[in-house]
């Protein structure tokens, strides 16, 4: 979902709908999607943003080489190649940075620039800056995957009985490959003479029962490795430019009629007509359905991006029992805290999407 600068912040919108009971009171959930903002607090007046792989830790001369989980033994493979590998992490980060027109320019110098970084180089980084005429770089120091497969089918495999203990959802799966991911990123901003470093660690899991395209042969090894090193660029994109997540959110359902038609127009993202119904049946003389319907119009409210009026609804809900409700004031409770989250991100996005409009 492509975002310009001109973009107005759209804060949430429902995707459609996945219902799971989660406690007493039929609480329910629903996915939604939402822009967050950078992870990083870049510095404002960044037009030119420019990544580059640089060979500091000779990281695509090393051989690439996978481990047994069961055995340790370890087998060397020629055919996959770090280089790339970092290659088509690096082309990912520039790909998810470029399409959503957060900067002016995005450059892909790949390793490219690596001849300034010689030991008999000289070359700083406030002169880099200036010379290329960039405002920020954004530098793949070191890119390493630690590789485990099992296979079931040529014996027990404690490995991946320890898998799918934790993961059931690999049970049908005979094969099965663990990526740990080590990735190093430095970053460096022409009005900022600090350097800063950050890690990126990940596990990534894969079995042939869910993407059994990638099993079966060397060349659907290699696109798994290619998707896992894609998936870590996109992943770090999240830290220079606002993206877009599904997160889920919880609601009340009953079995009411109105609070059912209401239900309705919920998942159908129907906001206005959901909340003509739900705030007839926040006068309800029973206060269990008094209470859920201010709940769901907090959430309706936040989805439209006011939570002033969100947290109003919240009190009104958590105010509707004469009596305390144990279960019901955890929620609240959760959702609060949830909604003070919320508030500051949207901040730094007011920040963030506000510096880019005034660029």
């Amino acid at each position: 979902m492509k975002k310009t600068r001109k973009s107005s912040l759209l804060l949430l919108g429902l995707v459609l709908g996945f219902t799971s009971c989660m406690t007493s009171y039929n609480m329910q959930s629903i996915q939604v999607e939402i822009i967050k903002p950078a992870l990083f607090a870049l510095p404002v007046n960044i037009d030119t943003i420019a990544i580059v792989k640089r060979d500091y830790y000779q990281s695509d001369t090393i051989l690439f080489k996978s481990i047994n989980g069961d055995t340790e033994k370890v087998k060397s493979d020629t055919s996959i190649h770090y280089s790339n590998l970092s290659n088509h992490c690096v082309d990912a980060l520039f790909e998810a940075v470029s399409s959503e027109g957060f900067y002016l320019k995005v450059i892909n110098y790949r390793d490219s620039m690596n001849y300034l970084f010689s030991t008999d180089s000289m070359a700083s980084y406030s002169e880099l800056h200036k010379t290329l005429g960039v405002d920020a770089f954004v530098f793949l120091d070191y890119f390493n995957f630690q590789d485990y497969f099992a296979d079931s089918e040529n014996g027990f495999s404690f490995f991946m009985s320890s898998l799918k203990g934790n993961f059931p959802e690999f049970e049908s799966s005979t094969k099965v490959e663990k990526i740990k991911a080590n990735l190093l990123w430095t970053l460096s901003f022409k009005s900022d003479s600090s350097i800063y470093v950050f890690k990126q660690p990940d596990d990534l899991f894969y079995g042939n029962s869910l993407y059994p395209e990638l099993f079966g042969n060397s060349q659907n090894r290699q696109l798994l490795l290619k998707n896992t090193a894609e998936y870590l660029g996109k992943t770090f994109a999240k830290n220079l430019i606002p993206s877009w997540e599904k997160v889920d959110r919880f609601y009340y359902s009953s079995n009411d009629e109105q609070m059912r038609i209401a239900k309705k127009y919920f998942l159908e993202s129907d906001w206005l007509k959901a909340a003509e119904v739900y705030k007839k049946q926040t006068g309800n003389k029973k206060p269990s359905i008094a209470a859920k319907a201010a709940y769901n119009m907090a959430l309706i409210c936040e989805m439209e991006g006011n939570l002033e009026a969100a947290n109003d609804w919240l009190t009104r809900s958590f105010s509707a029992f004469k009596n305390q409700n144990p279960a019901h004031l955890y929620n609240c409770n959760q959702y609060s805290t949830l909604l003070a989250k919320r508030k500051k991100e949207i901040e730094l996005l007011e920040n963030q999407l506000g510096k880019n409009e005034n660029n």
